[in-house]
Order: C-alpha cells, then sequence, then structure tokens
C-alpha cells in the first residue's frame, strides 16, 4: 500500500510539472497548432469547469484539480501528504468550481488554498 501511495504521489508531482490549464503545447491542450508565420488566437479551452469538477470529485484529496487547473509544484503534494486538509479542501474547492462565475481567478494560481486571499 506504501509503494501505490509513494507512487500517486510521484504521478501527481510529475504532471504538476508539465500541465498547465492555459498550455499552448498541442498535446496538452484542446488549442490548435497555429502557423508561426502568422498571429493567430488560439481558442480557449472547453468545459473548464466540468473537467474540473469531475478531477475535484475523482482525485480531490489528491490535488487533481489543482494540477489541472495549472498550480505550483507544492500544492499538489500537500494535498496528497493531508488527503486534501483531511478531506475539507476538496468540498470547499468544489463548491467555489460550482458556484464561481469566473474561474479564471483559479487557472495558474500558485497559492496552496486556490479560493484563499486575493485574486490573481
Amino acid at each position: 500500500m506504501v509503494k501505490g501511495v509513494g507512487f500517486s504521489l510521484l504521478l501527481i508531482f510529475f504532471f504538476s510539472l508539465n500541465i498547465k490549464a492555459n498550455s499552448e503545447e498541442p498535446f496538452l491542450s484542446d488549442s490548435l497548432v497555429t502557423d508561426t508565420t502568422h498571429q493567430v488566437e488560439l481558442p480557449k479551452r472547453k468545459h473548464v469547469r466540468a473537467k474540473a469538477i469531475v478531477f475535484t470529485l475523482l482525485t480531490g484529496p489528491l490535488g487533481g484539480h489543482r494540477v489541472y487547473l495549472g498550480t505550483r509544484p507544492g500544492a499538489p503534494i500537500i494535498y496528497a501528504v493531508t488527503l486534501g486538509g483531511f478531506g475539507i479542501l476538496p468540498i470547499i474547492d468544489l463548491a467555489h468550481l460550482i458556484f464561481t462565475k469566473d474561474l479564471s481567478k483559479f487557472e495558474q494560481n500558485q497559492k496552496i488554498i486556490m479560493w484563499g486571499g486575493e485574486g490573481k
């Protein structure tokens, strides 16, 4: 069981370093590949709220939703070690993801508690 938890922590750490919610890399995002000779604005990712809610429900105590939305590498590790603040943080995060109109303040948020304090 300890090996499984260690492996899970390693995977979360790896993905938190590589995945960003607004990544411009084609294999990590829902964006189109752009021609480098023209300035083309990439479309925004679709269904960010729904995906973040699903990640919160499935991997909330491990911080999977924070990896998807983009955060510093330490946030998912702290979520995993404390099991999401003993299950409290994912529930509050879920409420914020459901009821907040503008999720942009949660994307690329470098705080451990994504809804705490001032916005971006």
